[in-house]
């Protein structure tokens, strides 16, 4: 039963590994700094979604809920909005923006890392059910909170820039419909069981590489880079 749950957040990191690595080619093809950002937030979704369906199939432990806290709840939206940063700011102040979330990748993982964790949480989870954020202390709430925060309204902000300047129009929409789906996914919960979780991240993954595809599919525009840095 439990390695049966474990399939949805499994197939929802593998679809985000997908995507990762997609982009990193894309990087490796045509430099933007944005690529990079975003292939290695993909990954950091990746790992969470991994995380969750290990925890799930064999039961959450201190390393693997670590590895989930770590990379779902505080890194990966962060890292993705930092890409769309340089996407939709200018270069002087997309640079800000990733020294500081590169600084706050650096405290966020020593927290998580040092942070005690209530293993006797663990004990009553069932099905899809992830450990919850108070299994953690100190103050990696403080990172998760802040460094979402600011990668959300990056992302969106990002993708509503580009829609306004009419740039991509149709990618960017697909684009930005993703993100919210991702974002949305947890408030959700409240309405259904723990699954509606990951069907809402995987059904915005799927709409983000949507709207990827679609822009790789559309001509470059001379002298713009894609505002999605699609791959």
């Amino acid at each position: 039963m439990l390695a049966d749950s474990a399939i949805l957040p499994l197939v929802t990191a593998l679809i985000a590994g997908a995507l990762a690595a997609r982009m990193a080619g894309s990087a490796t093809r045509s430099f933007a700094p944005s690529k990079p950002l975003w292939a290695l937030g993909l990954l950091l979704f990746a790992a969470a979604s991994a995380a969750a369906a290990y925890g799930t199939a064999d039961g959450w432990g201190n390393i693997s809920f670590r590895i989930y806290y770590l990379t779902g709840a505080c890194l990966c939206v962060a890292v993705l909005g930092a890409g769309s940063a340089f996407l939709a700011l200018p270069r002087s102040v997309a640079l800000i923006l990733f020294g500081m979330t590169a600084t706050a990748v650096i405290g966020a993982t020593v927290t998580v890392l040092i942070a005690p964790v209530d293993t006797a949480a663990f004990a009553d989870l069932t099905g899809l059910q992830a450990p919850p954020n108070s299994a953690i202390a100190g103050h990696a709430a403080i990172w998760a909170i802040g460094m979402n925060s600011v990668g959300t309204l990056l992302l969106i902000a990002g993708a509503l820039l580009s829609l306004v300047r009419r740039v991509r129009t149709g990618p960017n929409a697909a684009i930005l419909a993703g993100v919210i789906a991702i974002a949305l996914a947890g408030t959700l919960t409240r309405f259904g069981g723990q699954e509606t979780l990951y069907l809402g991240q995987m059904v915005g993954l799927l709409i983000l590489g949507g709207g990827m595809e679609w822009a790789n599919r559309v001509g470059r525009q001379p002298g713009r880079l894609p505002p999605i840095a699609a791959s």
